[in-house]
């Protein structure tokens, strides 16, 4: 085969994820690293040829000949342990990334090839490429060490050689012999790491950190591995969570529809908080609310939708024109122009974290308590104003209907937070009338927007955030945005024109809920049928896609924060549904939160470790 190791792109769902919660990496089911953001998520990648199959940098390690893999992490890690399964022999492949328990001089990312049984011939093709570069660097090899300009510094101790402009290592592994690969931000070091030593030092921390858990019922490891995901999708150094490990990977095979994800939506941030806090983990959930409260102390009262990890507003969305996009998909886009509207919903959730983290015994600073009057203030004077949406649009703003009813949470839990106050209790209650009147559509479903015949499943969290709708409205309108925007067991975010050619597929987020729609209405037998369904879209390693097509494959930026909260939070309500009925599912995120069951304890933020 070519040095080059051309090959086609891999589905979305053959891929699996490497983090320390710093940067990130995609490894593919056949050995090759085609996606590797090593310093921080939104930075440049040095491996992308997860968008262009042709320019993109990639580091393929696998036996030469002919291979079958299965891959797993190891038990509650974010280690990849692939096994080759060959006719020479059995090779275990570990795949993962150190963070700083890894010390100073550590590498950020590591491949350990380990030989079980047999002699089984193997090779390594580095060609990594600075960001998105038009060209390859020059690679410079001296045994097993390769550097390039722009470009990680490689260490080994397998030696290579120049093969084409791709430095390859070719050697033999017996039963008990094993090979490292590890690379370093900068020049490598001239001592050798001891690979097997830093495995076990992050194979340690990540055992540690799932010992927190609040949940021990029949899922456990099922949520573990999407909470060590939302976990992986943290950027420590300042708490933001971002929204997916990647850009650009298509709502459309083919499409325009492919956006920068790996950046810090307020929205999507919050939600994981709160998963994050009921599923016991909180100092990730502390982390994030600092990094919120680090917003607001620096604005001047509005919010952006999105942020960087770092805090920065200015996320200018520009395009990659010279790559190609996964399967021809493209453009490709760096940055995220949606960091420029104008998403009303912020507010709500926002005041519903503060309400959130004081329920649980934090207590919110004076600054902040301020800020949040704000916040108040600015959703009582303006929550009948059109807005851009929480699905971002390319079209002239609306009044929707979702975006209302997050005002009222924002004013609710002002009232709650504050006490009463003029006009936060008169518009509180204008709300209600609102969407509960003049919103509700004549066949007697909340539409999408004001005066709108469209439906829009994120109308579905409604009650969850204990908005009092009205029920026999809300059941006609989970009615027909099932009839309209559901596939089976699978749920459309909306299906009306959003300013953009194409469509795209189904949103996780959405079917889970659905999810818990049903079960507030109390059709508890639909709900987990639905939601047995929905655990079968995970891949072999659990990983969860934004979308996903009608034939199941997976569609949009990957792994999704939205998929993994959504999957946590269906099953946390399905448990207090269990044990306590329709009555445990009612109120607000903080209620539910406050329930305990069987299998889940209530968190605690002034106890905690």
């Amino acid at each position: 085969m070519p040095t080059s190791d051309e090959r086609d792109y891999q589905p979305i769902e053959a891929y699996a994820l490497l983090g320390n919660c710093e940067g990130c990496a995609l490894v593919a089911r056949d050995g090759s690293l085609d996606w590797a953001c090593l310093e921080r998520f939104d930075a440049d990648p040095i491996f992308s040829r997860l968008l262009d199959r042709r320019r993109g940098g990639y580091f393929v390690l696998r036996p030469e000949g002919t291979y079958e893999t299965t891959r797993q992490y190891l038990s509650r890690t974010n280690i990849l342990q692939t096994t080759f399964t060959t006719a020479e022999g059995f090779i275990h492949l570990y795949d993962f990334m150190v963070g700083p328990e890894g010390g100073e001089d550590r590498p950020r990312l590591v491949r350990l090839v380990s030989g079980l049984s047999g002699r089984v011939p193997m090779v390594a093709l580095y060609r990594p490429l600075a960001g998105f570069a038009e060209t390859f660097a020059p690679l410079s090899v001296s045994g097993g060490r390769v550097t390039a300009e722009g470009c990680p510094g490689l260490a080994s101790d397998a030696p290579f050689a120049l093969e084409e402009e791709v430095a390859v290592a070719r050697f033999t592994l017996g039963r008990d012999e094993s090979r490292y690969f590890a690379l370093y931000l900068g020049e490598p070091p001239q001592a050798p790491p001891d690979a097997h030593a830093l495995m076990e030092a992050v194979r340690r921390t990540w055992a540690r950190w799932t010992q927190d858990s609040a949940y021990v019922g029949p899922l456990a490891d099922e949520l573990m591995r999407s909470a060590l995901v939302l976990k992986m999708l943290t950027y420590e150094p300042t708490g933001a969570i971002v929204a997916a490990a990647t850009t650009s990977l298509p709502e459309e095979v083919g499409g325009i529809r492919n956006w920068d994800y790996r950046f810090c939506w307020i929205r999507d941030a919050c939600l994981s908080f709160y998963v994050l806090k009921k599923f016991g983990m909180s100092r990730e959930a502390e982390g994030f609310f600092a990094f919120v409260s680090a917003l607001c102390e620096r604005g001047d009262g509005q919010l952006k939708p999105l942020y960087s990890i770092a805090g920065e507003a200015d996320l200018e969305e520009t395009e990659i024109g010279h790559f190609e996009g996964w399967r021809g998909s493209g453009p490709v886009h760096h940055g995220n122009g949606a960091a420029d509207q104008h998403q009303a919903d912020a507010y709500g959730q926002v005041l519903d974290l503060f309400y959130l983290y004081e329920c649980l015994g934090g207590t919110l600073s004076e600054d902040l308590r301020r800020h949040g009057a704000r916040l108040a203030d600015i959703s009582a004077a303006r929550w009948h104003e059109p807005d851009a949406g929480l699905w971002e649009p390319r079209k002239p703003e609306q009044r929707y209907l979702h975006a209302a009813i997050m005002n009222w949470v924002a004013l609710d839990r002002a009232i709650r937070l504050f006490g009463e106050r003029e006009p936060w209790s008169t518009e509180r209650d204008r709300i209600v009338d609102f969407v509960n009147g003049a919103g509700v559509h004549a066949d007697g479903y909340y539409p999408q927007y004001l005066g709108s015949d469209e439906v829009d499943a994120a109308l579905l969290i409604a009650p969850m955030v204990g908005f009092p709708v009205e029920e026999a409205v809300f059941a006609r309108t989970v009615a027909v945005i099932d009839e309209r925007l559901g596939h089976g067991h699978l749920v459309y975010r909306y299906k009306n024109d959003d300013g953009l050619p194409g469509h795209e597929g189904t949103f996780l987020l959405c079917a889970f809920w659905m999810v818990d729609a049903l079960l507030w209405l109390g059709r508890e037998v639909e709900a987990r049928s639905r939601f047995a369904a929905l655990r079968v879209l995970q891949n072999d390693v659990g990983l969860m896609a934004e979308q996903t097509a009608e034939d199941g494959a997976f569609l949009g930026n990957f792994p999704q924060a939205f998929s993994h909260l959504g999957l946590i939070h269906s099953a946390l309500v399905l448990d207090l549904y269990e044990h306590g009925g329709r009555d445990a599912v009612q109120g607000t995120y903080a209620d539910r939160t406050l329930r305990e069951t069987n299998t889940r304890r209530a968190p605690d933020i002034a106890n905690a470790a």
